[in-house]
């Protein structure tokens, strides 16, 4: 996953979602809001439940403690009616008075109570004051009975609304069933006043009809059914009831017989004190009926406050334990449900971000894919989630898997591309081989002008092999352990391109690399100047320039004067070079530019690349290589022994024709010590004298052309020698020197070495010897071997060591210097055997560093080991001729004629040849490689310094 994307999924998590898009809700608010709304449309019911609750427990308290006044009420109008009954009758009692007014002042007081509604509290009071009005109208003398009667009805009527107003307001059946009673009752009562008044009617007036008797008497008669409906379940009331309508019936027969005897006799009397007394007997059961009616009331109108308080509370109990209950449980579902998705999530998220990243970058650099795990998502149940769970740890695994078998794929590829890079270079070194035997016994300069551009042509290829062993991440294989010095390292770059003469070099700062080090920066530099070189115009210059950084290190610049790349490629082409050479689409194209980088990074080097002019046209390219300090050593020990390995061909580099006359080193008098191989002993460093480097105007570099934008090789003058003692030889048209083939003293083993006698490389006399402050003895020159190398027999000469390597046989690279004779100009038979010959400085420089000190010990003559037999037969079976079959034109073998002597096993010892598992070989030497490669990268050494203002680029549209 790229920044870019990290940083839009980082900015979408961090922007809030909307209110409505429930889509982007997180999962916690989703849970929240699904358990949220039935929770509080529970918590909304119950909470009304119990507001009703509770309501109605407040009213039934509230009509409890109104139904209180109902009995005063009802004892009030009873009083009334009773003293106002007595009075007409003349009857009356004096405590009927006082319980009346007894009666007023309590109903007073109840109509004073808070929880009263003001309109019955005002009738109340109302009520209150007509009873008031009562006593005193029945104070006053004259009053007639018609209106202390109406008057006495409308305060009854007026209570009875009172109580009516009281009891309406209990939304209760039972209550007002039991005050649909109370009212019965009450009325029954008030039919007694009526009765007593129409019978005190006929007591005055005998002429009065009996009818309003008996109508008050049958209205009684009717409540008292309605009662005996009510006392149904009460036995003890329907009793009273009973007893009330008998003395219904009684008071009617009374009333008959004092109507039957008013007729036959006018001075006959009424019965009064029977009738009152059985009005007495009823007013009192009524009175007990309505008073046990309100009591009920009021109990019930209590009881039920009791219930619906209790209720409330009940219920309030419930709804809270219910709703804790319930969200509980919603809690432990949601958290159930919560936890799992959210380690899923973080499980998921640390797979795609953390260990699967981890995992793929352990698995290339692992070589056992296996190895590789990984830890699976904490989820453990069997459920949904759980299952999603495993499924992304499946997806996980195959990833793994996949990158597995991806890595593997990887390594086959590097290995197929490492053996075909070594098998490329094989058969390179094998031409490079042949090419140079061709050249030390071709004597036509076009010939062996051609052979020169071929033996390039070979040392690009070679080079273009050891590319692709970066590409498969392979490390060239190093025998140098010594430190080389800067200036070898960057004539060793030069002499692996082709116009190594349009290479201009000022003067080469001290400081030398490490041995492991060195061959990686001659490839990198030689990507760049061949680069270099094919993207400039061909009679422009390529410069070295150098420089001290500001940490330390040397600052390495190459400039040409091509074309230019534009700003926006160079950019992206510095990007490129800064990552340490990443595979991608455009890496088979731009091969150089991955080379470059993947070496720059792997010993800390920094590479960049910037136009050198700011001119429109040719503005050329720059590459600046900074070499950190972690790589730079001391200069090497200037007599000591050191090997060298070359990465491709090695030429001499050829002076810039704007350079004068170069000083030449002058031989010793004494004889020169040589090594095996036929080159001199080389001096020591400061024994040599340093050519004089002219500096050059500095050159802008162009961008990596592919093989095929090759300029054409400019010609240049050589650069002008000092005369010799001896005759220059002639030069051919090319500008070549034409040398004599083995004039070098070294002739490859498939040419048979001529017999007639070659003009041997003398030393010149010289000038005065240098003071060494060596160990060693000091060399002013070399002397190349002639007559000596011809005389020593040809099975006794050591084999040339394979070409391009460092510690290949460096007179070889003698011989391509020396210069040759014409083919028509045979050596005059006068010319003395001790002639010395001219060296440039760019040979004696280069046979220096290219010598093998370690092969100038002579062997011991005395020295024999077991092997020599087999080299003597070697040397025989190599100077025998086979016959030649005539027919077919091949040599002819003979068995058994080139058998080293020897045997591999004794026929007598009984043992047999064992039989090898090639899988288990294969193995092995996998495992092998596999510990060379590990060593190798774990041998590489620790870069400590890199350039502060530099970084590192690369060239993109005509990369190699």
């Amino acid at each position: 996953m790229s920044s870019t994307d990290e940083e839009r999924e980082r900015t979408a998590e961090r922007r809030a979602p909307r209110v409505f898009d429930i889509d982007n809700w997180s999962l916690r608010a989703k849970i929240t809001a699904v358990l949220a709304l039935p929770v509080t449309v529970a918590m909304v019911l119950g909470g009304l439940r119990v507001a009703t609750e509770l309501e109605n427990a407040v009213h039934f308290t509230t009509a409890a403690e109104q139904i209180a006044g109902v009995p005063d009420l009802v004892a009030l109008e009873g009083a009334m009616g009773a003293m106002v009954s007595g009075h007409v009758s003349g009857t009356a009692e004096p405590q009927e008075r006082s319980n009346v007014e007894g009666q007023l002042d309590r109903v007073a007081d109840f109509a004073e109570t808070p929880d009263l509604p003001a309109q019955t509290a005002e009738a109340i009071e109302e009520s209150v004051a007509q009873g008031r009005a009562i006593l005193d109208l029945l104070d006053t003398p004259g009053t007639s009975t018609g209106a202390v009667a109406e008057r006495q009805t409308e305060f009854a009527e007026g209570v009875i609304g009172e109580v009516d107003d009281i009891i309406r307001v209990i939304d209760d059946p039972e209550v007002i069933d039991k005050g649909a009673l109370l009212g019965t009752a009450w009325n029954a009562q008030r039919t007694l006043f009526d009765q007593s008044v129409a019978m005190i009617e006929i007591l005055f007036d005998r002429s009065t009809p009996i009818n309003d008797v008996l109508a008050t008497s049958g209205a009684e008669l009717a409540l008292l059914d309605s009662m005996s409906r009510y006392y149904a379940e009460q036995p003890d009331k329907l009793e009273q009831v009973d007893a009330l309508r008998a003395a219904v019936a009684e008071r009617g027969r009374l009333m008959e017989q004092t109507v039957r005897s008013f007729a036959t006799n006018p001075q006959a009397q009424m019965p009064v004190i029977p009738l009152r007394a059985s009005l007495l007997e009823s007013r009192d059961t009524y009175r007990a009926l309505v008073t046990d009616a309100a009591v009920d009331i009021s109990s019930s109108v209590q009881a039920r406050a009791d219930d619906t308080r209790a209720a409330a509370l009940r219920d309030t109990a419930i709804v809270v334990v219910t709703l804790l209950a319930a969200l509980v449980l919603a809690l432990m579902v949601s958290r159930s449900l919560v936890g799992p998705i959210r380690r899923l999530r973080y499980g998921a998220l640390r797979a795609a971000r953390r260990d699967l990243p981890e995992a793929i970058e352990q698995i290339r650099s692992t070589d056992d894919p296996r190895k590789v795990s990984f830890d699976p998502v904490e989820v453990h149940t069997d459920e949904e989630i759980g299952q999603l769970a495993r499924a992304v740890d499946d997806i996980h695994a195959q990833a793994l898997r996949l990158a597995g078998e991806q890595a593997h794929l990887r390594l086959q590829i590097n290995d197929m591309f490492e053996t075909l890079a070594r098998r490329s270079k094989s058969l390179v070194d094998q031409q490079l081989g042949l090419i140079e035997s061709l050249e030390f016994e071709e004597k036509d300069p076009r010939r062996l002008e051609a052979l020169f551009k071929l033996d390039h042509l070979a040392a690009r290829m070679r080079r273009n092999g050891e590319n692709l062993l970066v590409l498969a991440g392979t490390r060239t294989r190093r025998t140098q352990s010594e430190s080389i010095s800067l200036g070898d390292v960057l004539r060793a770059a030069i002499s692996e391109v082709e116009d190594y003469q349009r290479v201009q070099m000022d003067a080469v700062p001290d400081g030398a690399l490490a041995g492991s080090v060195a061959t990686d920066v001659v490839h990198m530099l030689a990507e760049l100047v061949d680069n270099a070189l094919r993207a400039s115009p061909p009679d422009s210059a390529v410069t070295f320039g150098f420089a001290r950084a500001v940490d330390g290190g040397v600052l390495l610049e190459i400039a040409d004067r091509g074309i230019g790349i534009p700003t926006d490629q160079l950019r992206a082409i510095n990007e490129r070079l800064a990552s340490g050479g990443e595979i991608g689409p455009d890496t088979a194209r731009h091969m150089g530019l991955f080379v470059v980088s993947r070496l720059a990074e792997r010993h800390g080097l920094t590479v960049r690349m910037r136009a050198t002019f700011d001119t429109a046209r040719n503005p050329g390219i720059t590459v600046s290589i900074h070499v950190p300090t972690g790589v730079l050593v001391s200069n090497p020990p200037l007599g000591g022994a050191r090997s060298v390995e070359r990465t491709g061909p090695q030429r001499a580099v050829a002076a810039p024709a704007r350079q004068t006359e170069l000083p030449q080193r002058s031989a010793a008098p004494a004889a020169t010590e040589t090594t095996r191989s036929g080159l001199p002993r080389r001096a020591r460093r400061g024994d040599v004298a340093p050519a004089p480097a002219q500096a050059q105007d500095s050159a802008p570099t162009q961008q990596f052309s592919t093989y095929s934008q090759q300029p054409a090789r400019s010609e240049q003058p050589a650069p002008t020698e000092q005369a010799a003692p001896a005759a220059v030889p002639r030069k051919t048209l090319s500008g070549l020197p034409k040398r004599t083939p083995g004039a070098s003293g070294i002739a490859p083993d498939a040419v048979p070495a001529p017999q007639q006698s070659r003009p041997e490389l003398q030393e010149q006399p010289s000038e005065p010897d240098r003071v060494s402050t060596g160990e060693l003895p000091v060399t002013q020159g070399w002397t190349l071997p002639g007559a000596e190398a011809e005389q020593t027999p040809k099975a006794e000469r050591p084999a040339p060591a394979p070409r391009h390597r460092y510690r290949s046989d460096t007179a070889k690279t003698a011989s391509f210097f020396a210069p040759r004779s014409g083919d028509d100009a045979p050596a005059p038979a006068s010319r003395p055997a001790d002639r010395s010959q001219q060296v440039t400085p760019i040979f004696a420089e280069m046979s220096r560093w290219l010598s093998d000190p370690a092969e100038t010990a002579e062997p011991d003559p005395d020295w024999q080991s077991a092997g020599d037999s087999g080299w003597a037969a070697a040397a025989r079976v190599s100077e025998a001729s086979a016959p030649v079959d005539p027919e077919i034109g091949l040599p002819r073998r003979t068995p058994g004629d080139r058998l080293l002597p020897g045997k591999v096993e004794d026929a007598d010892t009984g043992t047999f040849r064992k039989v090898r598992d090639p899988d288990a070989i294969r193995a092995k030497l996998s495992r092998h490689q596999q510990g060379v490669r590990d060593g190798r990268a774990a041998r590489r050494p620790a870069v400590t310094g890199s350039a502060p203002h530099l970084r590192a680029t690369g060239r993109g549209e005509g990369d190699q």
